[in-house]
């Protein structure tokens, strides 16, 4: 979990110099969607607690080595934090996802489809007669993330959204990025602005009120949640 926001941070500081993310809008008029298969196994177990360019890692292989054991000393932390609070980040998506879905006229069948070792779309969504379209929400990574040394750490979800015809899953009929609290704002792909009132200075700032952790990543989840289902409007 670690390597992937790593993977993740790196790939949005490289955005400004990439092409733009092109996205596919859903037409809802034309698709006839009523009904949605909901994917499960969309949040990775782990949260992550990474902070970018931290200062061991200025300090050639030994700082590297160094560096990479205080990021993972800090997310084995927060995880058990975490989990201190009872926190449920796969059933707190889930529950957003069907509650916000369903406001907007659809009915939702979650799936007991076989868990994500990666964190990717699903390679086949089999054939399901009651739904209409199956909507694919993949965590790629979500936790805290702090842009560099100094910088309080802020909640962060990197998301990847795609809805698949049920009658033909290989047609695509909305696919698109959703990424709260973007090191860099990349065009086409929908960020969001991470709430003030979950900031953090540092580790122990992170660790002093686990309830509070929790809360700030079921408020990222929210949104991240809130955004996915304005796709379908």
């Amino acid at each position: 979990m670690f390597r992937s926001l790593a993977v993740a941070a790196a790939a949005l500081s490289l955005a400004a110099c990439a092409s733009p993310y092109v996205g596919k809008p859903f037409d809802r008029a034309s698709a006839s969607v009523q009904t949605l298969g909901l994917a499960g196994d969309a949040v990775p177990e782990k949260a992550t607690a990474y902070e970018v360019a931290s200062v061991g890692s200025n300090f050639g292989l030994i700082g590297a080595l160094v560096d990479a054991g205080i990021q993972s000393s800090r997310q084995k932390a927060v995880d058990a934090a975490l989990e201190g609070a009872g926190f449920d980040p796969e059933a707190k998506l889930q529950s957003r996802l069907v509650s916000k879905l369903a406001a907007e006229g659809y009915k939702v069948e979650p799936l007991a489809n076989a868990a994500r070792p990666k964190r990717e779309f699903l390679a086949a969504y089999g054939a399901d007669r009651k739904v209409d379209a199956y909507l694919d929400v993949v965590l790629v990574s979500y936790g805290y993330l702090s842009s560099g040394a100094g910088k309080p750490f802020r909640p962060s979800a990197y998301a990847n959204v795609r809805l698949v015809s049920a009658k033909d899953t290989s047609k695509t009929l909305m696919q698109n990025r959703i990424v709260y609290n973007p090191l860099v704002e990349e065009k086409g792909v929908i960020s969001l602005t991470p709430n003030p009132a979950y900031a953090f200075n540092n580790r122990a700032d992170l660790l002093a009120d686990p309830k509070r952790l929790a809360a700030g990543l079921d408020d990222a989840l929210d949104q991240v949640a809130d955004a996915a289902t304005q796709l379908l409007r």
